[in-house]
Protein backbone atom coordinates (compact mmCIF):
# COMPACT_ATOMS: atom_id res chain seq x y z
CA UNK A 1 0.00 0.00 0.00
CA UNK A 2 2.81 2.39 0.94
CA UNK A 3 4.66 1.64 -2.29
CA UNK A 4 1.49 2.26 -4.27
CA UNK A 5 1.01 5.68 -2.61
CA UNK A 6 4.64 6.60 -3.33
CA UNK A 7 4.19 5.50 -6.93
CA UNK A 8 1.08 7.67 -7.32
CA UNK A 9 2.90 10.65 -5.78
CA UNK A 10 5.80 10.06 -8.14
CA UNK A 11 3.50 9.97 -11.17
CA UNK A 12 1.79 13.19 -10.05
CA UNK A 13 5.18 14.90 -9.63
CA UNK A 14 6.28 13.77 -13.08
CA UNK A 15 3.04 15.14 -14.58
CA UNK A 16 3.51 18.49 -12.79
CA UNK A 17 7.13 18.71 -13.97
CA UNK A 18 6.10 17.81 -17.53
CA UNK A 19 3.39 20.52 -17.54
CA UNK A 20 5.87 23.04 -16.14
CA UNK A 21 8.46 22.19 -18.82
CA UNK A 22 5.89 22.29 -21.64
CA UNK A 23 4.61 25.69 -20.43
CA UNK A 24 8.11 27.16 -20.12
CA UNK A 25 9.46 25.77 -23.40
CA UNK A 26 6.36 26.89 -25.33
CA UNK A 27 6.64 30.43 -23.96
CA UNK A 28 10.39 30.52 -24.59
CA UNK A 29 9.97 29.46 -28.23
CA UNK A 30 7.20 32.03 -28.84
CA UNK A 31 9.07 34.91 -27.17
CA UNK A 32 12.37 34.08 -28.89
CA UNK A 33 10.57 33.99 -32.25
CA UNK A 34 8.99 37.42 -31.60
CA UNK A 35 12.37 38.84 -30.57
CA UNK A 36 13.89 37.66 -33.84
CA UNK A 37 11.04 38.97 -36.00
CA UNK A 38 11.09 42.51 -34.60
CA UNK A 39 14.88 42.83 -34.95
CA UNK A 40 14.54 44.02 -38.56
CA UNK A 41 12.31 46.93 -37.48
CA UNK A 42 14.15 48.36 -34.47
CA UNK A 43 16.89 49.99 -36.58
CA UNK A 44 14.53 51.42 -39.20
CA UNK A 45 15.19 55.07 -40.11
CA UNK A 46 11.99 55.70 -42.09
CA UNK A 47 8.75 55.05 -40.26
CA UNK A 48 5.52 56.46 -38.90
CA UNK A 49 3.82 55.42 -35.70
CA UNK A 50 0.42 56.36 -34.36
CA UNK A 51 -0.49 55.81 -30.73
CA UNK A 52 -4.03 56.15 -29.39
CA UNK A 53 -4.49 55.94 -25.62
CA UNK A 54 -7.94 55.82 -24.06
CA UNK A 55 -7.73 56.67 -20.36
CA UNK A 56 -10.20 55.73 -17.63
CA UNK A 57 -11.56 59.31 -17.41
CA UNK A 58 -12.60 59.26 -21.05
CA UNK A 59 -9.60 61.22 -22.32
CA UNK A 60 -8.21 60.16 -25.70
CA UNK A 61 -4.61 61.07 -26.47
CA UNK A 62 -3.41 60.62 -30.05
CA UNK A 63 0.23 60.98 -31.03
CA UNK A 64 1.64 60.64 -34.53
CA UNK A 65 5.40 60.46 -34.94
CA UNK A 66 7.30 60.62 -38.22
CA UNK A 67 10.98 59.83 -38.72
CA UNK A 68 13.13 59.83 -41.82
CA UNK A 69 16.89 59.62 -41.30
CA UNK A 70 17.74 62.57 -39.00
CA UNK A 71 14.37 64.32 -39.39
CA UNK A 72 11.63 63.95 -36.79
CA UNK A 73 8.21 65.49 -36.20
CA UNK A 74 5.49 64.85 -33.63
CA UNK A 75 1.80 65.72 -33.73
CA UNK A 76 -0.20 65.38 -30.50
CA UNK A 77 -3.90 65.77 -29.89
CA UNK A 78 -5.97 65.36 -26.73
CA UNK A 79 -9.70 64.87 -26.75
CA UNK A 80 -11.02 65.40 -23.22
CA UNK A 81 -14.67 64.53 -22.60
CA UNK A 82 -15.65 65.55 -26.12
CA UNK A 83 -13.59 68.77 -26.17
CA UNK A 84 -10.68 68.80 -28.56
CA UNK A 85 -7.46 70.32 -27.27
CA UNK A 86 -4.45 70.40 -29.62
CA UNK A 87 -1.09 70.40 -27.90
CA UNK A 88 1.14 70.86 -30.93
CA UNK A 89 1.73 74.48 -29.99
CA UNK A 90 -1.91 75.30 -30.83
CA UNK A 91 -3.95 75.70 -27.62
CA UNK A 92 -6.34 78.06 -25.83
CA UNK A 93 -3.46 80.51 -25.28
CA UNK A 94 -2.90 80.83 -29.00
CA UNK A 95 -0.25 79.63 -31.43
CA UNK A 96 3.30 79.54 -30.16
CA UNK A 97 6.55 78.18 -31.50
CA UNK A 98 9.75 77.41 -29.67
CA UNK A 99 12.78 77.65 -31.90
CA UNK A 100 15.76 75.33 -31.73
CA UNK A 101 14.16 73.20 -29.08
CA UNK A 102 15.87 69.98 -28.07
CA UNK A 103 12.99 68.32 -26.22
CA UNK A 104 11.32 66.54 -29.13
CA UNK A 105 9.74 63.30 -28.02
CA UNK A 106 11.35 60.56 -30.10
CA UNK A 107 9.34 57.40 -30.56
CA UNK A 108 11.62 54.48 -31.26
CA UNK A 109 10.59 51.01 -32.34
CA UNK A 110 10.91 48.95 -29.19
CA UNK A 111 11.08 45.22 -28.71
CA UNK A 112 8.61 44.77 -25.85
CA UNK A 113 9.85 41.21 -25.40
CA UNK A 114 13.47 42.30 -25.10
CA UNK A 115 15.70 40.66 -22.52
CA UNK A 116 19.41 40.89 -21.78
CA UNK A 117 20.15 37.29 -22.70
CA UNK A 118 18.61 33.88 -23.39
CA UNK A 119 18.69 32.94 -19.71
CA UNK A 120 16.58 35.98 -18.85
CA UNK A 121 14.16 35.04 -21.63
CA UNK A 122 13.93 31.53 -20.22
CA UNK A 123 13.35 32.84 -16.69
CA UNK A 124 10.64 35.24 -17.91
CA UNK A 125 8.99 32.41 -19.83
CA UNK A 126 8.36 30.53 -16.59
CA UNK A 127 5.95 33.19 -15.28
CA UNK A 128 4.51 34.41 -18.59
CA UNK A 129 0.98 33.62 -19.68
CA UNK A 130 0.65 33.57 -23.48
CA UNK A 131 -2.46 32.95 -25.57
CA UNK A 132 -3.47 33.58 -29.15
CA UNK A 133 -6.15 36.07 -30.15
CA UNK A 134 -7.44 37.98 -33.14
CA UNK A 135 -7.55 41.71 -32.41
CA UNK A 136 -8.88 44.16 -35.00
CA UNK A 137 -8.11 41.67 -37.74
CA UNK A 138 -4.56 41.03 -36.55
CA UNK A 139 -3.29 37.68 -35.31
CA UNK A 140 -1.68 38.43 -31.96
CA UNK A 141 -0.28 36.88 -28.85
CA UNK A 142 -1.69 38.23 -25.60
CA UNK A 143 1.22 38.19 -23.18
CA UNK A 144 0.82 38.69 -19.46
CA UNK A 145 3.43 38.52 -16.73
CA UNK A 146 6.57 38.48 -18.91
CA UNK A 147 9.38 40.44 -17.24
CA UNK A 148 10.94 42.75 -19.84
CA UNK A 149 13.24 45.75 -19.55
CA UNK A 150 11.26 47.44 -22.35
CA UNK A 151 7.82 47.02 -20.79
CA UNK A 152 6.90 49.14 -17.78
CA UNK A 153 3.37 47.82 -17.65
CA UNK A 154 1.92 46.40 -14.46
CA UNK A 155 1.92 42.66 -13.97
CA UNK A 156 -1.87 42.63 -14.43
CA UNK A 157 -1.78 44.31 -17.84
CA UNK A 158 -2.15 42.45 -21.12
CA UNK A 159 0.26 43.21 -23.96
CA UNK A 160 -0.75 42.34 -27.52
CA UNK A 161 2.13 41.49 -29.89
CA UNK A 162 1.64 40.86 -33.61
CA UNK A 163 2.53 37.27 -34.47
CA UNK A 164 3.87 38.02 -37.95
CA UNK A 165 6.14 40.93 -37.04
CA UNK A 166 6.80 40.86 -33.31
CA UNK A 167 5.67 44.50 -33.16
CA UNK A 168 3.82 45.82 -30.12
CA UNK A 169 0.15 46.42 -30.96
CA UNK A 170 -1.89 47.10 -27.84
CA UNK A 171 -1.90 47.20 -24.05
CA UNK A 172 -4.94 46.74 -21.84
CA UNK A 173 -4.31 47.83 -18.26
CA UNK A 174 -7.57 48.00 -16.38
CA UNK A 175 -9.69 50.64 -18.12
CA UNK A 176 -6.69 52.18 -19.89
CA UNK A 177 -6.21 50.98 -23.46
CA UNK A 178 -3.28 51.94 -25.72
CA UNK A 179 -2.95 51.00 -29.39
CA UNK A 180 -0.18 51.59 -31.90
CA UNK A 181 0.04 51.31 -35.67
CA UNK A 182 3.05 51.51 -37.98
CA UNK A 183 4.13 52.35 -41.51
CA UNK A 184 7.64 51.71 -42.79
CA UNK A 185 9.57 53.33 -45.65
CA UNK A 186 6.66 55.56 -46.64
CA UNK A 187 7.53 58.83 -44.88
CA UNK A 188 7.88 61.68 -47.38
CA UNK A 189 9.90 64.84 -46.78
CA UNK A 190 6.75 66.97 -47.15
CA UNK A 191 5.66 66.02 -43.62
CA UNK A 192 8.66 67.94 -42.23
CA UNK A 193 7.76 71.26 -43.90
CA UNK A 194 7.30 73.81 -41.11
CA UNK A 195 4.05 75.83 -40.91
CA UNK A 196 4.04 79.55 -41.62
CA UNK A 197 6.07 80.91 -38.68
CA UNK A 198 4.42 84.29 -39.17
CA UNK A 199 1.24 82.83 -37.68
CA UNK A 200 3.01 81.85 -34.47
CA UNK A 201 4.35 83.76 -31.47
CA UNK A 202 7.95 82.86 -30.70
CA UNK A 203 8.21 81.27 -27.27
CA UNK A 204 11.44 81.84 -25.38
CA UNK A 205 13.12 78.92 -23.63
Amino acid sequence: MKKRILKIIGIILLIVIAIFLIHTIRNYVIISDLQEKISKYVNSTNYRTKSVTTENDGSIVTMEYYKKDNKEVVFMERNLNGERKDTFYDNKEGKTVQLNTDNLVSVNIYNFMESDNKWQTLFGSIFANIKSANCDGKDCYIIKGFLSSMSLNSTSSETYIEKDTGLYFKTVDGENISKKEYEFDKVDDSIFVEPDIGLYTIKEK
